[in-house]
């Protein structure tokens, strides 16, 4: 326990310099199209480069979250997505739409629509070409905030999805009162084999067609096997993600797959 308090202080003393000289890498996990294996997106995620090591997110993200850093992260983050994206327009390539996560801190930020359109515009990047994912909220007053922040993205067309949905106790309420643009489905609703009878099974055709009804596209994260594959495929889910796939990809690597 004193091991693990004395990493946690360290983590939290080296986060300043770290933004300043610019540690914390971009990785792009890429999002595929199921019918035709096609790349259609991908999602940012955060690795920490600090003396030659490669730092998983479990080292420091639980850190930040916890004492308030995580929400000039999460911005740092959008922020450097938008200028590779810039990046690559700028090149005469055509960027997907990528999606960056936000964390629960920001919810008490009364200007985060407003921070978030300030960052994506200030970069001279398409809005509709950046998505924003949240995580389910239990709370009525998340529930009100997550609300207000989902719709004014929506009104500036930025897209947002719902991320991890059915790992809390998730509401119809979340998606039928909110304007979202994808439901990207926990991987614990993937079932492993071609069962067509399992509970999670059940569940994730309906959820699948849950989202094609209400118009919203639907994510299968977590994705590792072939018979995954199969399972979604037969359910027609439109997207999925996982390491069958890729797994999250420097930008250099991502940037192969993009163009080619």
């Amino acid at each position: 326990m004193a091991q693990g308090k004395e990493e946690e202080l360290n983590v939290i003393e080296l986060f300043p310099e770290a933004i300043r000289k610019e540690e914390f890498l971009v990785y792009y996990q890429p999002k595929v199209a199921l019918k035709d294996y096609t790349l259609a997106g991908a999602e940012a995620l955060c690795r920490w480069l600090h003396d030659g090591s490669l730092l998983p997110p479990f080292r420091f993200i639980p850190v930040f979250e916890q004492n308030g850093q995580i929400a000039e992260l999460d911005f740092y983050m959008l922020d450097h997505v938008c200028w590779d994206m810039h990046g690559w327009i700028s090149k005469g390539w055509k960027p997907v739409r990528t999606s960056v996560n936000l964390s629960r801190v920001h919810e008490m930020n009364e200007k985060l629509v407003a921070d978030i359109l300030h960052i994506i515009d200030r970069n001279g990047v398409p809005r509709e070409l950046v998505e924003i994912e949240l995580t389910e909220t239990t709370a009525d007053v998340g529930f009100h905030d997550l609300k207000l922040v989902v719709g004014g993205l929506s009104e500036e067309g930025v897209h947002t999805s719902v991320d991890d949905f059915g790992v809390g106790y998730s509401s119809l309420n979340l998606i039928s009162d909110l304007p979202w643009n994808m439901l990207k489905i926990d991987k614990g609703f993937v079932p492993e084999n071609g069962d067509m009878q399992t509970r999670h099974h059940v569940m994730l055709k309906h959820l699948i067609h849950l989202a094609e009804d209400m118009g919203l596209e639907c994510l299968a994260e977590g994705v590792e096997t072939v018979e995954q594959v199969k399972i979604l495929k037969d359910a027609h889910c439109m997207l999925a993600q996982g390491y069958f796939f890729d797994k999250p990809l420097p930008k250099a690597e991502f940037e192969t797959r993009l163009v080619y």
